[in-house]
């Protein structure tokens, strides 16, 4: 038996369209093949779940599903051959069938990522499990059982198998780290994130997903990824965003909003490279990028400086440098101090002074 016929039946059961005969043959199948029978369980529940009422939904979903996921050539749509019937349904039932047949084969490719954002991995085999954690101040490279490749900056936890099985890849962040995953149709490569899930088959991207900041951002270099943010209501279904190169997403968790923006993924991905780069940010967020490269906490001696919005770029330069020069780009100057442990910053001089 195909994985088509098995579509075939269930989308003539969905659409109620089947046969006593072709209803018994699926009940028999999957009451003796537990993974077809987790299949059509899956299937059926996100059927329920989705607005399947219209044919621009199926034709929509159908397209969609196969162009962003750079599937056309690896699955092909289920058909059905029309019969005659004495009272001449057959132009009404083949599009009632044709459309039942389009809308499984859509489920059966959204179905495959839905569940895997679904997950929550509760029963992962700790056993398999590396947990790689970088400090304040620290970067490493990582090159995963598959041969993918995971730069993970300051700051950041991963956590991973030691080698992949099943029928995905699925890793799990905190922080900020860059990918070049490895191909592999057959197994999708999955990141949950504590706001999110970031879906790809293989490309290369960058993912920004500090649990203490109130953004999650992925931009993409090459490739096509899949973001679906984490909801705090239940009950609000998840949008899928499809991101293409030299675009990100940018989602808000405070008010559950989703930007797809323009982007320049070589400098969301400088980091990798001991660049930092500073396009109108504000001081405050400046601070914050530089306790993590350079493990010191940052101290605002006057809340006016947070709010200062500079720009800068900066390669394998020190704190001493950076702050330099970022004390120069405004009309009123700013002062600094770096100590063994932090480095303070005021818009008044004589407050520097009496923190010595």
């Amino acid at each position: 038996m195909t994985n088509n016929h098995f579509l075939l039946l269930v989308s003539k059961k969905l659409s109620g369209e089947a046969t006593l005969s072709e209803l018994q043959e699926l009940e028999i199948l999957i009451t003796t093949d537990p993974s077809l029978q987790q299949e059509y369980l899956l299937l059926h529940k996100f059927w329920e779940e989705h607005d399947h009422s219209n044919e621009g939904f199926v034709e929509d979903s159908l397209q969609k599903v196969l162009t962003q996921l750079d599937l056309k050539t690896e699955i092909a749509p289920v058909s059905f051959e029309p019969k005659e019937d004495r009272h001449g349904r057959t132009r009404k039932l083949a599009m009632r069938m044709s459309l039942a047949a389009a809308t499984i084969t859509a489920l059966w490719l959204g179905a495959s990522w839905w569940s895997a954002s679904k997950s929550e991995n509760t029963n992962r085999d700790l056993t398999n499990i590396e947990e790689k954690r970088n400090t304040k101040g620290v970067r490493s490279i990582i090159e995963l059982s598959d041969g993918s490749k995971v730069w993970l900056n300051a700051d950041s936890k991963i956590e991973y198998p030691r080698l992949f099985e099943g029928d995905t890849r699925e890793i799990h962040l905190n922080g900020e780290a860059f990918f070049d995953v490895v191909k592999n149709p057959k197994k999708p490569f999955i990141i949950h994130l504590t706001n999110g899930t970031v879906n790809v088959l293989g490309t290369s991207f960058n993912v920004r997903a500090y649990s203490n900041e109130k953004i999650v951002e992925t931009s993409v270099a090459t490739g096509k990824v899949a973001f679906i943010p984490k909801y705090r209501n239940k009950n609000r279904k998840a949008d899928t965003v499809f991101i293409t190169p030299n675009n990100k997403v940018s989602y808000t968790l405070t008010e559950e909003n989703i930007k797809l923006l323009p982007t320049e993924v070589v400098d969301d991905k400088a980091w990798t490279e001991g660049r930092l780069i500073f396009k109108a940010r504000s001081l405050e967020d400046i601070a914050i990028e530089l306790e993590r490269n350079f493990g010191k906490k940052a101290v605002f001696l006057d809340d006016e400086a947070r709010s200062y919005i500079l720009t800068g770029s900066f390669q394998n330069n020190t704190l001493e440098e950076i702050l330099y020069y970022l004390s120069l780009s405004k009309s009123r100057k700013i002062y600094y101090k770096i100590t063994n442990n932090e480095f303070l910053i005021a818009v008044d001089s004589q407050k520097l002074q009496l923190n010595n």
